[in-house]
């Protein structure tokens, strides 16, 4: 059966995910990005996490932590997707897997309640930690002539991000705090106010934008195999290179059990 979870509202966990990828639209790998498919943010070094909205206003969180993911080396693998709704997006979740190789912990929203398959033994698997990320605000915010100043208009910002009505005004309100010579991260990319907007508009953050949204399922496919992912650890002389860039191939799969 599945477990129910403590957790914030999933409009809280987008807005402010959100809103620290519009901080760091200029610094790609450092901070958040805003995709077709949902936000990512980037625990550099220790593992990433991602949320994505479904059709029925239903959401999923997703990703491993290093540190945390007691999940990943537990024998055999635990299917992240049993005892899962009907409407949750199989065939994406399954090609996402597949693709990020390490997947050590899925939820879903339905709409009144987070859950996750139950664990073997209580394991603890890192979720949960995606939203506000205080080492990314502060790489940017403390670097500003005035922290103080910048640190109030960003939260400006987030406060916009959570009633979806991010505008030029907030934006430039923050840029004008932020040099991008001084952050702790060099800026690799545009990050004026342009840039920022049209991460915002793409989030669903500015007014009467819309947001990515991921077709529910229809059910279980008959016949789901999950991928093996950190086991491969243990059998070296099964992995290779590519499945970095294409993700577990379907051979090395192994049969959840019925």
């Amino acid at each position: 059966m599945p477990v129910k979870l403590d957790l914030s509202d999933p409009e809280e966990t987008w807005a402010e995910a959100c809103a620290t990828a519009l901080l760091s639209v200029s610094t790609p790998g450092w901070g958040a990005t805003v995709r077709d498919d949902g936000v990512r943010t980037e625990d550099v070094g220790n593992g990433w996490h991602g949320m994505s909205w479904v059709s029925g206003g239903r959401a999923l969180l997703y990703g491993y932590d290093v540190d945390y993911s007691e999940t990943r080396f537990h024998v055999p693998p635990i299917d992240l997707l049993a005892g899962g709704p009907d409407w949750l997006p199989w065939e994406w979740l399954a090609e996402m897997m597949r693709q990020e190789f390490i997947v050590q912990y899925v939820y879903w929203w339905d709409g009144e309640t987070w859950a996750h398959t139950d664990y073997p033994g209580g394991l603890e698997d890192g979720g949960g930690a995606l939203g506000r990320d205080y080492q990314v605000e502060s790489s940017f915010l403390e670097a500003a002539q005035d922290p103080e100043a910048a640190t109030s208009a960003f939260e400006d910002l987030v406060r916009a991000a959570r009633a979806r009505a991010v505008d030029r005004d907030v934006v430039e309100a923050l840029l004008r705090h932020l040099d991008p010579e001084s952050f702790d991260i060099k800026a690799t990319a545009p990050g004026d106010a342009e840039a920022v907007l049209a991460v915002a508009e793409r989030a669903g953050l500015t007014p009467g934008s819309v947001r990515p949204e991921l077709p529910a399922g229809r059910g279980e496919p008959a016949g789901r195999r999950a991928h093996l992912i950190d086991d491969l650890a243990n059998e070296w002389d099964l992995f290779e290179e590519s499945f970095m860039d294409e993700g577990v191939p379907p051979h090395l799969c192994w049969s959840p059990p019925s």
